[in-house]
């Protein structure tokens, strides 16, 4: 073959990548001359070889031989699916290993298995069809990413804007939700953290007076009470218009409920039924809740676990371990908004010259409140120094 013939054979750079694993070298050569066309292919002799591969290399989909030593090919696909579930797995299998890849495709861990000697046709559609499932699944991840997080940005500039009090309790909310994924050892803490956000969507309903109880920890009268308790229902209704957000809706719904379930209304779950982030939320507000009415994170940890069936216990460890008392937060620094930066964060509620609370403590500066405090500044409505955390 000559050089021309090699460029003529070689998959365009745009190509789909692949992964074919097979521990003979002859029909790994077969297969990648008759994809090579259609796909960019890679291949490995064995599934811990495919393995390492696979932590350099992004592939849409994976064709593995059933029998291999040491690790046979229903093993390697179902690390595959553990390590990188996105990549779509197909089996390839002979005549004697046909039960053995049913089991395989009944427990959810490949999504074709075709037997050999499998034709080059249905080879090349099987693995177009794989290809074609991974960016659909892409793409929901996409859409997830992107699209609904944007949703959830401007519902919450809304939310800073009409309740600038409500707006700086998500914020806080959320950073200790965040804290807590972590110390959990969550991989995938966006759900947790968007159910924190969206959680206080509902007190754009209440009157002005009652939040500033709520955010300073002021007993409320019990109309007050019966408003903010309306808050968690308001925002799931209003979540759950909102696609793909069903799952974030159900935890908001149940962010009140106890763990050990008492108290609770018919039907909702408790224990480990409730919803992760639910769990979390709960720990997280009440935290909130509790650090504008006591002296220090440890004395407000100290009254949660004084009722311990309200929390998942080990959501509450968590907390204990977010706020070891050997940790120091970096004192507060007086910035001028001029020199303000993203990232900071709030120390002090901001008030405007009328009395109106501009900015609630905890909120995340960003370019946007940088530019609204210096508008207000020009005009002398707020001071030219803001408190805030580095």
């Amino acid at each position: 073959m000559n050089f021309s013939d090699g460029l003529l054979s070689r998959a365009p750079a745009d190509t789909p990548p692949i992964l074919l694993v097979d521990d003979e070298v002859a029909i790994l050569d077969g297969l990648r001359r008759q994809l090579r066309k259609r796909f960019t292919v890679h291949t490995a002799n064995s599934g811990a070889e495919a393995l390492e591969l696979l932590e350099s290399e992004s592939v849409a989909v994976v064709v593995s031989d059933m029998r291999m030593p040491q690790m046979d090919g229903a093993t390697f696909l179902s690390r595959v699916r553990s390590l990188y579930p996105n990549v779509v797995r197909i089996l390839l299998t002979g005549q004697a290993d046909t039960q053995a890849a049913i089991t395989a495709v009944n427990e959810g861990q490949i999504y074709r298995f075709l037997t050999k000697p499998c034709p080059p046709e249905v080879l090349v559609e099987e693995i177009g069809s794989a290809v074609e499932l991974n960016r659909l699944v892409t793409a929901e991840k996409e859409l997830l990413g992107t699209t609904l997080r944007r949703t959830v940005e401007a519902l919450m500039a809304t939310l800073s804007l009409a309740q600038p009090a409500a707006f700086g309790r998500a914020v806080r909310v959320t950073r200790t939700v965040t804290e807590l994924a972590e110390a959990l050892q969550v991989e995938e803490p966006w759900d947790l953290e968007v159910t924190a956000m969206l959680s206080h969507l509902g007190a754009v309903t209440l009157p002005p007076d009652v939040l500033a109880k709520l955010d300073s920890g002021r007993p409320l009268t019990e109309e007050e009470a019966e408003m903010a308790g309306r808050v968690p229902e308001i925002s799931r209704d209003l979540v759950a218009t909102i696609p793909r957000l069903e799952g974030v809706a159900e935890a908001i719904g149940c962010q009140r409920a106890r763990f050990d379930g008492t108290g609770s209304a018919p039907r909702m779950p408790s224990g480990d039924d409730l919803p992760l982030a639910a769990r979390i939320l709960r720990v997280a507000v009440d935290f909130d809740a509790g650090m504008s009415q006591r002296p220090s994170a440890q004395a407000t940890i100290s009254a949660l676990r004084a009722d311990p069936g309200a929390y998942d216990p080990r959501v509450l460890e968590a907390l204990v371990s977010c706020h070891d008392a050997s940790e120091t937060p970096a004192p507060p620094q007086d910035v001028d908004v001029l020199h303000l930066e993203p990232g900071m964060v709030v120390f002090d509620d901001v008030l405007t010259s009328e009395g109106v609370l501009l900015i609630s403590r905890g909120t995340v500066v960003t370019d946007a409140l940088s530019l609204r405090l210096e508008n207000y500044a020009r005009q002398n409505r707020v001071g030219r120094r803001i408190r805030v955390q580095v």
